[in-house]
């Protein structure tokens, strides 16, 4: 009956010529945990000939993006983890959830979902609603909730740290120019996951869409602060191959790839920081341990970064300020900086004061001994009157010193 039911929606699109073909890429991005060992098959597996194609259409955008040699140093793997089945109340909404897990050699992983949904009419509002994982029983909520366990069991903690969609969306019936004249503020909205539905002035629109960095004929490839949009018109001819086989476009994924290195490294610069905010160190070892592990993380994320490897510098640019990876990588540094100035202070501290001792007792036993000199030349048969003289004159001495250097201190 629900099959039925979601044919009948497919072909109830009142103008084809707003038909759309749209699919949706959910990036978690989470911490691991030391030495955990990452799941393998999970759901049900992917069918052929999809998998075999996908593997294909990944390498080839992966050696694209990152090139040979960054692969080769294997700082990532990617698990896929199979075919996830969803409960839609929405006849038009995706039924099923194709996940994999990207993990970083920094301890951290990304776990990656593609949802392919039916052909349909373009609704902005639609779609947004089924990306909010925060209200129940959306394709976004559903997901995570499957997820949870997963999750908990490779980073400790049921919940993610980030969370980034990015909206495929296919016209098959349709050029980008005249569709995009009535249709421009509904794809930013889409791109905000703006659910308020009142109206965008026009320059904002065009602002954002004067972002767009593709460089394609019938294409839009944007990213914002909560999420990003690759839109393409009936040019694109990888689009109905993968709507048969159900996967994302081969268009999509160098973009998709960014997107995927632009969590890794904010995961990677928020590990450090998280770091470097619970656990501060107490002892100049901590520091020092703690500097080293930090240094070696952030080797790490400038492995990670599309600074040398990068196929767009203007996606990369947008996604670092726009998804504050720049501020959160100043925000490491200053705190770095500011636990190694605080414990290095502290040692600063301990070693005045111990300077201050040591010059107290070594004054005061030095005037010790020349008192019991002097004392030893007068009473040479009264040792118990030597030593009092010896333990008075040190006891005073110190005394004195103690006064002085600390007049000497707070001056």
């Amino acid at each position: 009956m629900k099959t039925d039911t979601r044919e009948a929606a497919k072909h109830s699109a009142p103008d084809l010529g707003q038909t759309a073909r749209p699919g949706f890429v959910l990036l978690f991005s989470t911490p691991l945990l030391p030495g955990v060992r990452l799941p393998r098959q999970a759901f049900a597996a992917l069918p052929e000939p999809a998998a075999t194609r996908l593997a294909q259409w990944r390498e080839a955008a992966q050696t694209h993006v990152l090139g040979a040699p960054f692969l080769q140093t294997q700082r990532l793997q990617r698990a896929g983890l199979g075919r996830m089945t969803l409960s839609p109340a929405d006849p038009l909404a995706p039924d099923h959830a194709d996940v994999a897990l990207l993990a970083h050699v920094a301890a951290v992983a990304v776990w990656e979902v593609w949802l392919p949904a039916p052909s349909q009419p373009f609704d902005a509002q639609r779609w947004i609603g089924w990306l909010d994982p925060d209200v129940a029983d959306t394709p976004a909520a559903q997901i995570w909730q499957q997820l949870a366990v997963l999750n908990q069991a490779i980073s400790g903690r049921a919940g993610y740290s980030a969370y980034l969609p990015l909206s495929v969306i296919r016209l098959p019936d349709t050029l980008l120019d005249g569709w995009l004249a009535a249709h421009a503020e509904q794809a930013v909205a889409l791109l905000w996951r703006d659910r308020l539905g009142r109206a965008l002035k026009p320059e904002v629109v065009e602002g954002e869409l004067a972002r767009d960095s593709c460089a394609r004929v019938g294409g839009i490839t944007l990213i914002g602060r909560r999420s990003a949009l690759d839109l393409h018109d009936r040019r694109d001819d990888s689009a109905a191959e993968a709507a048969a086989l159900q996967l994302p476009p081969r268009s999509a994924l160098p973009f998709l790839v960014t997107l995927e290195l632009l969590a890794i490294e904010r995961a990677v610069l928020q590990r450090l920081y998280d770091r470097l905010t619970h656990a501060g160190p107490r002892t100049i070892d901590d520091l020092l341990a703690l500097k080293k592990e930090v240094i070696d993380g952030l080797e790490e994320y400038y492995g990670s970064t599309l600074a040398s490897t990068r196929f767009n510098d203007v996606v990369a640019e947008q996604g670092e300020n726009l998804l504050g990876i720049v501020d959160l990588f100043d925000a490491v540094t200053d705190r770095l900086d500011m636990v190694s100035f605080t414990l290095t202070t502290a040692y600063q501290q301990r070693m005045t004061a111990l300077q201050f001792w040591l010059t107290v007792v070594f004054g005061a036993t030095e005037i010790g001994f020349i008192a019991a000199s002097i004392a030893t030349w007068y009473y040479r048969s009264g040792l118990g009157t030597v030593l009092a003289w010896t333990i008075g004159a040190a006891g005073v001495s110190g005394a004195v010193l103690v006064a002085l250097l600390r007049r000497r201190l707070r001056d």
